[in-house]
């Protein structure tokens, strides 16, 4: 029980609950955000009918459910019980792109086979608690799995090694 001075409650005590700034908030601010830039993107793009579906349909259906997401994140940090933001570290957002970044220029004169590789390396490097076989072995095995999925099962034009290699 806390003790109550003459100006009320104790000085941690709050019996009314005041909307806080959480990491649900901020994320389904950002994730608003994102789905908004990608619905502004497809918006020239025809959805189809129902007779058949456009090239709109499934980047707008995304961009709809990243939204509502984001909303139902925000219902649930401000009606809920989290932690309030105490930190903020520029590590993860850093290597994560640079992460995107670098595989998009390296597939094309690269390959999957070496860009997969490397941006799954440096993203890992975006969280310090990381072990380095955990990485090695995650890094193969997603490796197997995109060339499996991109060149063997759905075909694309994805150039698999370096051309000196050969595809």
């Amino acid at each position: 029980m806390a003790v109550q001075g003459p100006a009320g409650p104790a000085a941690g005590d709050n019996p009314t609950r005041s909307l806080r700034f959480n990491r649900e908030i901020c994320a389904g601010i950002f994730l608003l955000i994102s789905a908004a830039i990608a619905y502004y993107g497809a918006w020239p793009l025809d959805a189809g009918s129902m007779s058949g579906v456009g090239s709109g349909l499934m980047p707008k259906g995304v961009a709809l459910g990243v939204g509502a997401f984001g909303i139902y994140l925000i219902a649930v940090g401000a009606f809920g019980s989290s932690d309030r933001i105490e930190g903020f570290s520029f590590r993860g957002i850093i290597f994560v792109l640079g992460a995107i970044l670098v595989f998009a220029a390296t597939v094309r004169p690269f390959g999957l086979l070496v860009a997969g590789p490397l941006s799954m390396l440096i993203a890992a490097i975006a969280d310090p608690d990381t072990r380095p076989v955990e990485i090695l072995v995650f890094t193969t095995l997603m490796t197997a799995a995109c060339y499996l999925l991109f060149k063997l099962a759905l075909r694309l034009p994805i150039p698999v090694l370096p051309p000196l290699l050969g595809y």
